[in-house]
């Protein structure tokens, strides 16, 4: 039987269950999830928390914060991936402005909120498996939401707000896009209120839940070289 879900656009197939592991996690959370997610054993399981080589995960789930989030509340600039491990996505309660894109700066796939539904949360799983870039805090959305130029962004902005998602930072869009520091936090600015949001990370969630986004991968090495 296929596993498949419908649960951020079109549905996704597979040939078997999808192997997720959780990883670093102790026994009370590891138990949790995998009777939370046991109504979905045709579509995802959970591993045990001893694996063999063969039992991969196909997605891995990490929380870097629990154990490295320091005094100050900095986020770690890095996700682990696990040796063998095609995927992984931050797993995680942190929620805090600046969390989010470090974490996908850092390397995630995708980051879930440990609040999400089994069904929503066994979707998410399944899309970060296809490729996607997924940010599921299990936060109020809108129905049909308004595109980018409907919500009365302009190109420009709509440039700077795509790499706000893909992790760069206010130097890098600068540098990308030929502009001055000043016009770049302009942009900013008027981009928020149009979108109606107040901070980085909510800003990530618009761009992600309205398909403005930038290369990952051509943003995340250029950032880093």
């Amino acid at each position: 039987m296929s596993a498949g879900c419908q649960g951020y656009g079109g549905a996704v197939e597979f040939d078997r269950p999808l192997r997720v592991g959780l990883v670093q996690e102790c026994e009370l959370v590891h138990a949790g999830l995998t009777q939370m997610l046991s109504e979905f054993a045709g579509r995802v399981t959970v591993l045990p928390s001893s694996t063999t080589p063969a039992e991969r995960a196909d997605v891995a789930l990490v929380d870097p914060f629990t154990r490295r989030t320091d005094v100050d509340g900095v986020a770690p600039t890095t996700v682990t991936r696990p040796p063998g491990t095609s995927r992984v996505a931050v797993f995680t309660w942190e929620c805090r402005d600046g969390f989010v894109e470090k974490a996908m700066l850092g390397g995630a796939d995708g980051y879930l909120s440990k609040s999400l539904p089994a069904s929503e949360l066994v979707a998410a799983v399944e899309k970060v498996h296809a490729g996607e870039r997924i940010v599921a805090l299990d936060l109020p959305t809108r129905l049909d939401p308004p595109t980018p130029r409907e919500i009365g962004l302009t190109p420009r902005e709509s440039h700077v707000v795509a790499l706000i998602a893909a992790g760069a930072p206010n130097k890098e869009i600068a540098r990308r896009l030929g502009l001055s520091m000043n016009t770049v936090k302009s942009h900013i600015r008027t981009a928020y209120r149009a979108m109606g949001v107040a901070s980085r990370t909510q800003a990530v969630l618009w761009a992600v839940e309205h398909g403005v986004t930038a290369p990952w991968v051509a943003v995340r090495d250029e950032v880093a070289s």
